[in-house]
């Protein structure tokens, strides 16, 4: 077994490639199996859209270089349901480039979202539970959309009852490095801000960061990134489940 320092997360060996770990079965809501499900299928689009746009950009560089054309040569490019396009073959390529950032930073941007469904479902769920029963949506709004992530956990805690204790959260991120441009947290919810912020700019100021410099949202990043949010709900859900004496059953994430 490795030692806590390498697996800090006590993930398992990979069944497949030994030189890697997986999650191992986990208590989980409704809602938290909800949370797998998407996270998933993100992950998955994130993978075969990011392998179709390399197997184009290869095939039509190869051609490039076969029939020696020139970057602003331009081609017909047709899909298989009949719609086609005319552009300079360099700028495909380029776009090709562009298309795996954007690619990126919308995954992270639907990430970011899957683990605020995660919340709002929980919420729905809770909310009547403490004689909220009318205006829920704008109740949860009322506790997600405003001041930091402690913030809005300390909300929960007023209203709900649930016994968050935000240095109990620290504990649980003990040997999970969390930084993000070189910039390192010790607090799990100021690195949570942090990606709000990122996810922010994405959306609202045409990904730039300060300075002008462009947001670079590397695809290695994405499976720290799951690993992270998968350690937060399990922190989350048990936090409800115990409130509120929900059921939660073990499951293997990769079946959810």
């Amino acid at each position: 077994m490795a030692s806590k320092k390498e697996n800090p997360l006590d993930m398992i060996r990979d069944p497949y490639a030994g030189d890697g770990f997986i999650l191992p079965d986990t208590l989980c809501t409704d809602e938290r199996k909800n949370w797998f499900r998407r996270t998933k299928e993100i992950l998955s689009f994130l993978t075969i859209s990011e392998l179709a746009i390399k197997d184009c950009r290869t095939k039509y560089e190869a051609l490039l270089s076969k029939k020696g054309l020139q970057p602003d040569t331009p081609l017909k490019f047709e899909s298989s349901d009949g719609r086609s396009t005319i552009m300079p073959v360099g700028k495909f390529l380029t776009g090709c480039n562009e298309g795996i950032e954007l690619l990126c930073r919308q995954v992270f941007i639907m990430l970011y979202g899957a683990w605020e469904t995660y919340l709002f479902e929980l919420l729905e769920r809770s909310l009547p539970k403490v004689n909220i029963a009318e205006n829920i949506l704008e109740e949860s709004l009322k506790i997600m959309m405003k001041g930091s992530w402690d913030g809005k956990f300390c909300r929960m805690r007023d209203l709900l009852g649930i016994e968050y204790k935000a240095s109990e959260l620290s504990q649980r991120f003990l040997g999970f490095e969390m930084n993000f441009e070189g910039k390192v947290f010790k607090n799990p919810f100021g690195f949570l801000d942090e990606l709000s912020q990122i996810r922010h700019r994405i959306v609202h100021a045409s990904s730039i960061l300060k300075n002008n410099k462009p947001i670079f949202i590397n695809v290695q990043i994405f499976p720290a990134y799951f690993m992270f949010l998968s350690r937060l709900t399990e922190y989350v859900d048990d936090l409800f489940a115990k409130r509120f004496k929900y059921i939660r059953s073990k499951i293997n994430p990769a079946e959810a």
